[in-house]
């Protein structure tokens, strides 16, 4: 093997591994640390803009709760005051200006689920609140976008369904139900198909 041929393999090799390791940590990046509440802030935040807006920051206690009022004047579901203050305090641990504690279950994850009024014992509804879609959608009624019931009703029957409506999901968009936009949702196949299959089994 001449050297120019080496040296190009040796090349490709380094700029790989530099790819590589440049997508883990955006992936890294593009996620919330897990903590209690981590599931209810990506459930009312994480819906409308990526979560590098909140990974960028460093900010106050004072001035987290001026963002939070902000993105309730901007048109964001307005949380409960318990809802609130459980944002809040993961907040100002995680991605204030002290350093954050190590990683910890979220001892809230069971009721996010339930802010939607969908319970919390199914997987798939248990996704549905992590994935911030309670946040847009409500189980039958509309609301910012269309009720549950309502996009199960539509593609009843339909066996294309749960592979369109799970590319919708991953890749937003508008037009269907209106010119409201839907965000794309960063999940796993693993994640879309029992939330995909719990959204059209609702009746």
């Amino acid at each position: 093997m001449s050297a120019s041929s080496s040296f190009r393999r040796r090349a490709a090799l380094a700029a790989g591994t530099f790819a590589a390791a440049t997508a883990l940590g955006a992936a890294a990046a593009s996620a919330l640390v897990s903590g209690p509440g981590v599931a209810l802030v990506n459930a009312k935040c994480g819906t409308c803009h990526d979560v590098t807006h909140i990974t960028r920051s460093k900010l106050t206690q004072d001035e987290w709760t001026d963002n939070l009022r902000n993105m309730i004047q901007r048109g964001m579901p307005p949380p409960t005051d318990d809802e609130r203050a459980i944002i809040i305090e993961y907040l100002v641990a995680y991605y204030g200006p002290k350093p954050p504690p190590p990683a910890a279950p979220d001892t809230y994850a069971d009721r996010v689920a339930g802010l939607g009024g969908l319970g919390g014992d199914d997987p798939g509804a248990k996704l549905v609140g992590e994935a911030g879609c309670i946040a847009c959608h409500k189980l039958d009624e509309a609301f910012v976008g269309p009720s549950f019931k309502a996009i199960a009703a539509r593609y009843r029957g339909d066996s294309g369904a749960p592979a369109r409506l799970a590319q919708k999901v991953r890749q937003g968009g508008a037009g269907v139900w209106g010119p409201t936009p839907m965000p794309p949702q960063n999940l796993t196949d693993a994640e879309l198909k029992p939330l995909v299959d719990w959204v059209l089994a609702q009746k």
